[in-house]
């Protein structure tokens, strides 16, 4: 008889590599993915946005109406065109404000936002209300 078992091999070297006997490494374990690092840009541009359109509505407004009840002036439609600018700018501060909100990236500066962007739909209200009553 031989001293050498048959069964096992004399060297690791002779083992059949398979799939199912492969060694997994430490790192390749399904792990959670990095967590995206948000930035505040969007919730920036959104009270930035708020504080021009809601400046460029509260501007054409007053000065419309300034010039719409002086009888002598003229080309009060260059304010109501001012006037649905500011209004357009101040609804995409909005919209990227809730888009802050809904990603819960920066909540406190979303949501200052939203309010400094339907705050001057506010003013004018009141102003309105005022001037009319």
């Amino acid at each position: 008889m031989s001293s050498v078992d048959p069964i096992v091999p004399a060297s690791a070297d002779a083992l059949p590599v398979s799939a199912e006997a492969a060694p997994v490494p430490a790192d390749a374990s399904p792990a959670k993915p990095a967590k995206k690092k948000r930035s505040p840009l969007l919730s920036v541009l959104a009270i930035v946005l708020a504080l021009v359109g809601g400046f460029l509505i509260g501007w054409s407004f007053l000065a419309g109406i300034t010039i719409q009840l002086d009888p002598k002036a003229d080309h009060s439609s260059i304010y109501i065109a001012l006037f649905f600018i500011g209004l357009g700018i101040v609804i995409v501060g909005i919209v990227f404000a809730l888009v802050g909100i809904v990603r819960r990236a920066f909540r406190a500066l979303s949501l200052v936002a939203l309010v400094l962007s339907m705050l001057p739909s506010f003013v004018v209200l009141v102003i309105a209300a005022l001037l009319f009553l």
